[in-house]
């Protein structure tokens, strides 16, 4: 009887967890965006997240805004991350909108330097309602400004120069010559393969 009780006995396999540190890239200025806890590092690499603009900037106006980084390495206790896109919340664009103005929606693909195929989604709103040819001349300096943008720098500077509001200071700069615009704003960039 003694040796059956011994044989229904299973034994648990107890893993040791712990808390890894999720690490922004030295372009993001190297903050914490979370902790993970685990058994292994290894099991978090592969993994996304997607972190408030605003907790990394300190900036309140940067609070519609996410970044989206993928964990690609683990180094001791801390895992490091690589961005991967940037999008708006989609009530911050809906507030965007007013009467009597006219929003100009656009999607294009474009390679950065390092050869990402990254796809882009943008929103420009005017003061007042506005031509067809207007809004055509308004759209291609906005392709023009990002693709610039894109070819000059890998993904991730590209990134950094969208977060750190560069890039939106080129756009308003540009578009103004050819119309006034209450807003002019990128809703998202994703990486969509290797060029």
């Amino acid at each position: 009887m003694s040796k059956q009780e011994v044989k229904k006995e299973s034994r648990v396999k107890v893993t040791k967890k712990l808390w890894f540190k999720i690490m922004a890239p030295k372009l993001f200025g190297e903050g914490e965006l979370g902790e993970s806890y685990l058994s292994s590092p290894e099991k978090a690499i592969g993994r996304t997240l997607r972190h408030n603009l605003k907790e990394l900037t300190g900036n309140v106006k940067d609070q519609n805004a996410y970044l989206l980084f993928k964990i690609d390495k683990a180094a001791g206790s801390t895992l490091h991350t690589t961005p991967l896109g940037y999008e708006l919340t989609v009530s911050s664009v809906k507030r965007m909108v007013k009467k009597n103005t006219t929003r100009l929606d656009d999607y294009f693909s474009s390679v950065s330097k390092d050869g990402k195929k990254v796809a882009i989604k943008s929103v420009l709103i005017t003061s007042i309602k506005i031509q067809r040819s207007v809004g055509k001349a308004l759209k291609k300096v906005l392709q023009d400004t990002i693709n610039e943008d894109l070819h000059r720098n890998d993904f991730a500077t590209f990134l950094a120069n969208l977060a750190g509001g560069k890039i939106r200071g080129e756009l308003r700069k540009r578009l103004a010559k050819i119309y006034p615009l209450k807003e002019a704003a990128i809703r998202s960039v994703t990486i969509i393969g290797t060029g």
